[in-house]
């Protein structure tokens, strides 16, 4: 015999249910459309763009398309005036009569795989539709609480088309190309200080920004508009606990700089800095010169887990009694948007009992790295000594 779930019981599943799965759920279910806007919407990603929204690992985008109608289809004789010949036209570039039918779709993909779409009607303009996708997918929540949330506007002049009253509950956030600024009225107050913040170097005022100030992650990309590189004083001011600079233009005797400032013990334990670049011989002779003058304290950092640079020297310097100075290099694999490897040289002060060592920060998610070893210690721990719930 089954009984139907009682308010709370179904409040309690959806919240926690995976968030497209559960807007396709809902979708086909006018009931629960009733009271679902005001569950909240649990997701570790969205990403906003001018012609498209992600949700998770799943994509809606407006794409312009581009269809061959040929004289045998009956649609062939729909074609609009530009496309049809008249006496003494000249039809170049091709002999066959096709017409090139374009028209906007709403493209479905998952991890960057398409796998489903559907033809806009003609008479609705590609703006109204993404306006729509955006009212029915975020509009009239009361609750969107977001791991990351990320603006994907690169340098274009757009109208983001969001749903009146939009609030998001955020653990970290990026705007790529854009000052992060714009997006601050979409941010609920409770989302700060921020746990990740990646922003673009568009001048040292943003570092004197509390919100800047205040995350724990900061991650700056040196490849936006502004031709001067971060001056070596802006870098120092930084306090941020984790600093990521991406496309990275600082030199060798720049990184022997910032060395000595941190030899002077004022970084607390855990500081970190990392100088992403694109091209990996660049950072290989940046770490070869810091050996010229820091040989003696090479160190092959055994109890550190990193997927370090081949070939490539790694240093352990003593700040006092208290702290050491790593210095090393890492791959950091390829980079999606440019397809190439990026490498790093990473700076790090840790303490100087091996007991008492932090653990290496995971910079894509910014959180300590958990062993496994661990994690089925608590396992064991909870199931053999919990209380028994026998009568």
């Amino acid at each position: 015999m089954t009984y139907d779930l009682s308010y709370p019981g179904q409040r309690c599943i959806i919240e926690f249910l995976e968030a497209n799965k559960r807007i396709r759920l809902v979708s086909r279910s006018p009931v629960l459309q009733q009271t679902e806007k005001s569950t909240p919407l649990n997701l570790d990603h969205v990403r906003i763009a001018s012609r498209s929204l992600t949700l998770n690992n799943i994509c809606i985008v407006i794409f312009p398309t581009t269809e061959e109608i040929t004289e045998d289809d009956a649609r062939y004789q729909n074609r609009p005036a530009e496309d049809r010949m008249q006496p003494g036209f000249i039809r170049s570039g091709h002999s066959d009569s096709v017409w090139h039918r374009k028209f906007n779709e709403v493209v479905f993909m998952r991890n960057g795989v398409r796998i489903a779409s559907r033809p806009l009607p003609e008479n609705v303009k590609d703006y109204i539709a993404l306006e729509k996708l955006n009212q029915i997918m975020l509009g009239g929540r009361k609750d969107i609480q977001v791991n990351i949330l990320e603006f994907s506007v690169y340098y274009s002049r757009v109208i983001l088309r969001l749903p009146e009253g939009l609030n998001f509950r955020i653990r970290g956030l990026s705007t790529n190309r854009e000052d992060f600024k714009y997006y601050l009225p979409l941010i609920d107050s409770s989302s700060f200080p921020l746990k990740k913040l990646k922003i673009p170097f568009l001048g040292s005022e943003a570092f004197e920004h509390p919100i800047v100030q205040n995350s724990d992650c900061l991650t700056i990309d040196e490849l936006s508009r502004l031709k001067e590189p971060i001056s070596r004083n802006d870098i120092r001011k930084i306090t941020n606990n984790t600093v990521v600079i991406q496309h990275s233009k600082i030199r060798e005797e720049g990184v022997k700089t910032l060395i000595r400032d941190w030899l002077s013990g004022e970084k607390s334990i855990g500081t970190t800095l990392m100088l992403e670049k694109s091209f990996m011989p660049i950072n290989q002779a940046i770490l070869m010169s810091i050996k010229e003058t820091y040989e003696e304290f090479e160190d092959d950092l055994e109890n550190v887990e990193e997927n370090f640079l081949p070939n490539c020297p790694c240093f352990c310097i003593p700040i006092n009694n208290s702290s050491n100075l790593l210095v090393y290099g890492v791959d950091r694999g390829i980079d999606n948007n440019i397809n190439w490897p990026v490498s790093a040289v990473v700076m790090k002060v840790v303490a100087t009992t091996p007991e008492v060592m932090p653990g290496i920060c995971q910079f894509e998610n910014c959180v300590p790295l958990v062993l496994p070893s661990m994690i089925f210690v608590l396992f064991a721990f909870s199931y053999f000594c919990a209380p028994s719930t026998r009568p």
